[in-house]
């Protein structure tokens, strides 16, 4: 009878546990495709002229298997022939125009290739695929301004590897740190548009977060605006249950203009527990992403509150009036718009599962399903003890 108890028991846990757990995380969500993030190939202009056979031939083969589609757009009234990479947003990267626009059977297909993938979008997918994240550094400007965003970087990564453990769906390895030269970026055009950055060199370091096939969390962000905070809160985001009280913004970020073919669509099968390419599973992840945010009255970037000991927002969500915020020493004025919020005395918390971190959330909600498994066990086993003492006389 006390095995049979036990078994009980554990049945009882696993299944409370189970029926409250959620299948996907946000990283899960970056691999599925929601089919609204595809870019357009556009060949534009007057007197195109066998350019529109020869680009139409060689896109069908190179855009295969990438979020990209070829476009024309013949105008006579237009100057010479354009080439250009756009967004759903109407952003525009012009690639090649006039004579400079191939005409030859190699060099169309060459400046094709580079527009469906490039070393460092390849590099980003082989370590998105095994990594809990990828951190991009764009160098430039002072080596003592690049010397203080690499070290926020590396802190920031450090700090949420402990936490991952502690996450819903926690990963192996911690967020991949990719450092892009001056040289490397001058060759990427296509890669630093895809994650909203201006492609021309600029004085000062650039960083992006990217997850799942190339999704960009959050805005890029250029100079002063990289800080061990921010970079920690976007990160811990990307760990979280897509299911908690979370902005669904967060999980719409662009993807990046790319490849993703059926090798890269294996490997990710084999590292998920769960097929993104599963119609079913695209539709219940577009369900969730797509529903719209959370019902918490700010969006609180996670996770970072409690474990850290304090807790940044941004002043343009933020109730102004309510807000006495000073910047903080040796903080830059553009970094005003992160200002650390001080509200005099602690309060006692008030815990919800609506208004916490989702990180808390999580934690509040096993609290939750262990309790309530573990009354209703011993309810039952009261129960059966109680019977069985009765046929015993």
């Amino acid at each position: 009878m006390k095995l049979r108890l036990n078994i009980l028991l554990a049945l009882a846990l696993f299944t409370s546990v189970g029926a409250w757990a959620c299948r996907y995380s946000v990283r899960d969500t970056g691999f599925v495709d929601l089919g609204d993030e595809s870019y357009q190939l556009v060949l534009a202009g007057g007197n195109l002229g066998n350019r529109v056979d020869l680009y139409r031939k060689i896109s069908a083969a190179s855009l295969l298997d990438a979020n990209i589609t070829f476009v024309v757009r013949e105008n006579s009234d237009a100057n010479g022939p354009t080439l250009a990479l756009e967004d759903s947003t109407g952003r525009k990267l012009v690639l090649a125009q006039g004579t400079a626009l191939p005409v030859d059977v190699s060099g169309a297909t060459t400046l094709v290739e580079s527009v469906a993938l490039s070393p460092l979008r390849a590099e980003i997918h082989e370590k998105a695929l095994d990594a809990f994240a990828v951190v991009l550094l764009i160098e430039g400007g002072r080596a003592a301004d690049l010397a203080r965003v690499t070290g926020s970087i590396e802190a920031a990564i450090r700090n949420v590897g402990l936490l991952m453990p502690m996450m819903p769906k926690p990963v192996d390895r911690p967020p991949a740190f990719i450092r892009v030269t001056p040289e490397q970026a001058a060759r990427e055009r296509v890669t630093l548009w895809g994650l909203g950055f201006d492609p021309d060199a600029v004085a000062e370091p650039r960083v992006a977060l990217v997850f799942g096939r190339g999704r960009r969390i959050g805005d890029p962000l250029e100079g002063p605006l990289i800080t061990q905070t921010v970079l920690e809160q976007r990160l811990v985001i990307i760990g979280q249950d897509c299911e908690c009280e979370l902005d669904r913004e967060w999980m719409k970020g662009p993807l990046l203009p790319a490849r993703w073919d059926a090798g890269r669509q294996r490997q990710a099968v084999q590292k998920l527990d769960f097929d993104p390419e599963n119609p079913m599973v695209r539709a219940e992840v577009s369900r969730i992403v797509l529903r719209g945010p959370g019902t918490g009255q700010f969006r609180k970037l996670s996770g970072t509150a409690s474990e850290l000991g304090y807790s940044e927002v941004l002043i343009e969500d933020f109730p102004l009036n309510n807000v006495s915020a000073s910047p903080a020493i040796n903080e830059t004025p553009e970094t005003a718009k992160l200002a650390r919020v001080e509200s005099g005395p602690a309060q006692p918390p008030v815990t919800t599962l609506a208004s916490s971190d989702p990180l808390e959330s999580t934690r509040l909600l096993t609290w939750f399903v262990f309790s309530g498994s573990s009354l209703a066990v011993l309810t039952l086993a009261a129960l059966w003890w109680r019977k069985i003492r009765r046929e015993q006389g």
